[in-house]
């Protein structure tokens, strides 16, 4: 027989059936609400590249084989960046409350997710599939992780912020995805696409994700052919510096992280402790049951 709780959950679906009610006259759908979660999409303020571009004209600064181009190697924020993140915090952010703040690894997006996140007691979460396209560009290539974390530990230490670079942020400690080609379009689609199946197995239902202007548009552009034109304009323009757009993610199937079901219980318990939260969280009985075996030791004898 299956748990009540387990059916509750998001599970699998067959292809022939749906997950949303939807009657065209009436011109709306039914999705149950633990199917959708809201994503606000986060394109990092100005960094130095950004203003060599636009002084320039076009990408020609950061090209690898132009002179100085690798000045511009993880881009910091000018201070320009920096007074927009400020009031982005001010005004763009009314009403958001993420559960969790994604990160680009790139330096200038780490900046991006603190000054406009940090010190409210969200969790910051680095993941290296929403980095920004590979390739051609110095400023599109990381410094070494070590170099990093080096830099942004202690400013995301200082506000007491927890931010969690180990578990997704680096694939390697240097960033040996960087070539001289750029990234085909098809690649960052992809990791676009996996980002999303990713954020559907998350426990948070609010999760902002701070990224960059080639991967949005290439996740976004993805989606949306069908949309009327007005909201495919919306979806499809390149975003801004500092822009907070957003998103509805409804779920047609169901999305488990890696992990298993304790027994023939209701409790599912996820590989990785990031995801522990929520739904997924740790139960009280399981807790009151490690805690009961911890006894005196001459009751232990007994």
């Amino acid at each position: 027989m299956v748990n009540k709780k387990r059916q509750s959950c998001l599970k699998e679906i067959q292809e022939e059936e749906v997950a949303f009610s939807h009657v065209p006259e009436h011109g709306f759908s039914f999705f149950l609400a633990k199917r959708q979660k809201t994503i606000h999409f986060i394109r990092h303020a100005e960094g130095y590249h950004n203003q060599a571009n636009y002084a320039y004209g076009d990408d020609t600064p950061v090209t690898f084989s132009t002179p100085g181009a690798w000045d511009y190697i993880d881009a910091r924020l000018t201070d320009k960046g920096i007074d927009q993140c400020v009031k982005a915090r001010e005004t763009l952010l009314e009403g958001i409350n993420p559960e969790l703040v994604v990160v680009s690894p790139f330096t200038r997006t780490l900046q991006t997710a603190h000054i406009m996140f940090g010190g409210r007691g969200y969790p910051f979460l680095v993941h290296n599939l929403c980095r920004e396209r590979s390739g051609k560009y110095t400023c599109d290539k990381m410094r070494s992780k070590s170099e990093i974390v080096a830099d942004m530990q202690p400013i995301y230490d200082h506000s007491y912020d927890r931010i969690d670079f180990d578990s997704f942020g680096f694939t390697t400690p240097d960033d040996e995805v960087w070539t001289e080609e750029r990234e085909a379009s098809e690649s960052v689609i992809q990791r676009g696409v996996d980002m999303m199946k990713w954020l559907a197995t998350r426990p948070e239902t609010e999760i902002a994700v701070v990224t960059h202007s080639s991967w949005l548009k290439h996740l976004f552009r993805s989606f949306g052919k069908t949309l009327i034109e007005e909201d495919k304009d919306e979806l499809h323009r390149l975003s801004g510096n500092a822009e907070v757009r957003s998103i509805c993610l409804a779920m047609h199937k169901g999305f488990y992280p890696e992990g298993e079901w304790v027994g023939d219980t209701d409790i599912f318990i996820p590989s990785h402790p990031s995801f522990r939260r929520g739904k997924w969280s740790v139960q009280p009985e399981t807790l009151a049951t490690m805690h009961k075996g911890i006894q005196p030791h001459e009751l232990k004898k007994n």
